[in-house]
């Protein structure tokens, strides 16, 4: 694999066989002093270990501002998709989780680990920059220590806005006055630039291959693409607030955009990178291999920078297999569910020709219109006939098989000879058989499934993504999962790179958008603009951590959530029909949004301005 890859302490273990006696021999590095550790590769490999370990990924363990190998539930993209319309609230029977900005601690955890991490990398820097050492050795960690504090600080910023920035540690005299540790909050602006003058350093100096387990060049440029991206948005479509601390001024927009179209354009142009495609000639299973087939499972030239969570290497796992998958296809620890993709998501895929994804389903009857007008389909797998093939590579859905399974989600049946409910029989959470001459569910003895075999039967959709499909049911369970984390691919540094080119207008964007379409196995598009791009970065990104931080650069959580439900699909059988109808509902108890733009920024941890009263909170708490 070409990407990298970061891992705990157990890496220095892992590609470094000749200093195996040296490895063995060490201590703990707080056990150690500065010179010791520089003495060996070995001492500052457990050094850099320690701080990719504090790493703010935002993957299956980040959960709230919380994240790290030991954080549960290890299934993080639940989370963030339900705060944007890519999850219903856990699904039935699961409560999920609404992002609440007026919890003055809502993220508190992204704060104090953070700058945890960058203390530990401040800490190296003063360190490596005085021991004895060759300078070519001095500058590659000092450029790759810089990558790790600027990937710290790109999480603070997208999260806070302007934070305090420290490149050097405070020092605690031990006394009862702490207020000279108290720094205010930079604005944000100084933050971004603070970000990539460290990438700047660690691009130019970061070899363009690194060992098993660390950053080299191109890492750097893809964080590079990914956080000046977000500075120059942040720019284009927000407005200053409270002197600089939130918000960065529109004149600063396509300096931003520059750098971040320039250092996409870098991975580009160096052909290092291309788009996985290990299985031309089926999109669908191909789009699902791309997050499966990863370091030993498989070569993926699509990979730029991973998290590992194999257990031999790391030590660590977590948990996406057991909490995703439906029900019934569900291992030991009873979890199952929580990631249900909403109907607002589906649609968003189109056609193969490139025609819109809505479903035609027709209209569920009422009391105005008894009679209704469904559209009926001979099997469930009709309706989505010709869909984008990163829709079945990415969800789940009732007769599709799955783990050698059926899924048979069903929210009831349509009998036309029943009155209440206009025909419609609804069954409870188990599988169910409908008895047409009782009108009623049985739990056996006919031939006429009735709910199907998931829980609570409704909605009908599960995400796909990152689920392994050789991973038996019997081995999903908590802590059973060690597939790993693709943090920067391929496909989004094309994304950046069409979405910087259109802001700025360059060439390229239609050219980047086209070759991600051609992977998928959908028509290519005639144009491109600012729409277009985020349409397929939605579609492409789906589930990846990636949407909610998307709206929040574009400042459209409010215009997209402010009283806004999200949507499910019911399925029916007809009875006399022996088809299917389908029914668009209202997910998890109909829960609107009401935001008010607050959730541009969280608040400054509440705990952290009761230590430093120079710390402002942001607008609107």
């Amino acid at each position: 694999m070409k990407g990298i890859k970061y891992f705990i302490a157990i890496m220095l273990f892992t590609g470094f066989t000749a200093c195996k006696q040296d490895v063995l021999d060490i201590a703990p590095t707080t056990l150690l002093n500065k010179d010791q550790i520089f003495s060996s590769e070995a001492g500052v490999n457990a050094y850099f270990a320690s701080m990719y370990y504090e790493l703010p990924v935002l993957d299956f363990s980040y959960v709230n501002g919380q994240y790290g190998y030991n954080n549960f539930p290890a299934e993080g993209n639940t989370y963030t998709g339900n705060w944007t319309y890519e999850f219903l609230d856990g699904g039935p029977g699961y409560s999920g989780n609404n992002h609440n900005p007026n919890n003055g601690n809502s993220d508190f955890a992204s704060w104090r680990k953070c700058y945890k991490a960058i203390r530990n990398v401040n800490s190296f820097l003063a360190d490596v920059a005085v021991v004895s050492l060759a300078e070519n050795k001095r500058i590659a960690y000092t450029a790759e220590a810089r990558f790790l504090r600027a990937y710290n600080y790109m999480h603070l910023a997208r999260i806070y806005g302007g934070v305090p920035i420290l490149l050097e540690n405070q020092v605690f005299d031990g006394g009862a006055d702490t207020s000279p540790l108290n720094v205010p909050r930079n604005n944000e602006s100084a933050v971004w630039d603070q970000v990539k003058a460290d990438l700047d350093y660690a691009v130019s100096n970061l070899p363009e291959t690194s060992v098993y387990g660390r950053a080299n060049k191109y890492a750097a440029l893809g964080i590079l693409s990914r956080a000046m991206l977000f500075a120059g948005s942040v720019a284009k479509f927000g407005t200053v607030q409270i002197n600089g601390l939130a918000g960065i001024e529109a004149s600063k927009a396509n300096s931003y955009l520059e750098a971040s179209y320039a250092a996409s354009k870098a991975i580009i142009d160096s052909k290092k990178y291309s788009l996985y495609n290990n299985y031309p000639t089926d999109k669908a299973r191909n789009f699902q291999m791309l997050f499966i087939e990863v370091d030993k499972r498989g070569a993926n030239p699509e990979a730029i920078f991973c998290k590992g969570w194999d257990y031999e290497t790391t030590r660590y796992t977590h948990s996406q297999d057991c909490f995703a998958l439906p029900e019934f296809i569900k291992g030991r620890s009873g979890y199952a569910n929580r990631q249900q993709p909403s109907l607002d998501i589906v649609e968003m895929f189109e056609h193969v020709d490139g025609t819109p994804g809505t479903l035609n389903i027709g209209t569920a009857p009422t009391t105005a219109s008894p009679t209704g007008a469904y559209v009926h389909y001979a099997t469930v797998a009709d309706l989505f006939k010709d869909f984008d093939p990163r829709f079945f590579g990415s969800i789940l859905t009732s007769g599709q098989t799955f783990k050698n399974t059926l899924i048979t989600a069903q929210r009831g049946v349509l009998d036309h000879t029943v009155t209440a409910n206009f025909g419609r029989v609804q069954g409870n959470a188990k599988l169910q058989y409908y008895d047409a001459a009782q009108k009623k569910m049985v739990a056996t003895g006919t031939p006429i499934v009735g709910t199907g075999n998931s829980r609570e039967n409704s909605y009908s959709f599960w995400n796909k993504k990152y689920l392994d499909p050789d991973r038996p049911a019997s081995l999903c369970g908590t802590w059973d999962s060690e597939t790993d984390f693709i943090d920067i691919r391929y496909a989004e540094i094309l994304l950046n790179f069409a979405e910087a080119a259109d802001y700025l207008g360059k060439p390229g964007a239609l050219e980047s958008i086209n070759l991600i379409r051609a992977r998928a196995g959908i028509v290519p598009l005639a144009s491109v603009d600012q729409a277009r791009i985020r349409h397929e970065r939605i579609v492409e990104l789906a589930f990846e951590n990636q949407l909610f931080f998307d709206m929040r650069r574009w400042r459209i959580l409010t215009s997209e959530f402010n009283n806004r439900p999200r949507y499910g699909l019911d399925i029916y059988y007809d009875v006399q029909g022996k088809d299917y109808v389908f029914e668009k509902v209202t997910g998890s108890g109909n829960r609107t949004y009401n935001q008010d733009g607050r959730l541009n920024y969280e608040q400054i941890p509440l705990a952290e301005r009761s230590k430093n009263p120079l710390l402002v909170n942001n607008p609107l708490y």
